[in-house]
């Protein structure tokens, strides 16, 4: 079984950040599970443009709002707590904040991240 508490990730590796996002990696591929997962904060005024060419990825938004535009149709929804957005196909995607509060979320990867990845220049992590 794994416990983890959030305060014994903070500060470690498994905290990693970027421009405008914060991201705890509470489960790694070290931890066995075949997949990952996180909790990310966006920060109000950040635009991230992704591109998750080798994972696929699902949100979901426990505080704050924004919006994922998907790059290749231009649809834009809206997110807010209790909204959930999987980009399934590794679609181009921007998501941005609105408002003052940063939007919170919990994300799960697969395969599952190393846990110290940051965002290459086109927005994707590399294989795991």
């Amino acid at each position: 079984m794994i416990v983890t508490r959030k305060t014994d990730l903070q500060g470690t590796v498994r905290d990693a950040e970027g421009p405008g996002w914060t991201s705890l990696r509470l489960l790694v591929k070290s931890d066995g599970m075949g997949f990952s997962m996180t909790e990310t904060k966006v920060m109000p005024g950040a635009v991230l443009r992704l591109h998750y060419k080798h994972h696929i990825e699902a949100c979901y938004c426990i505080g704050g709002a924004g919006e994922v535009t998907e790059v290749d149709s231009g649809a834009v929804h809206r997110i807010e707590p209790g909204v959930l957005y999987a980009p399934d196909a590794h679609d181009r995607h921007e998501l941005r904040v609105i408002g003052a509060a940063p939007l919170h979320l919990i994300c799960v990867f697969s395969p599952a991240l190393q846990g110290d990845e940051v965002h290459d220049p086109d927005g994707s992590y590399a294989p795991s």
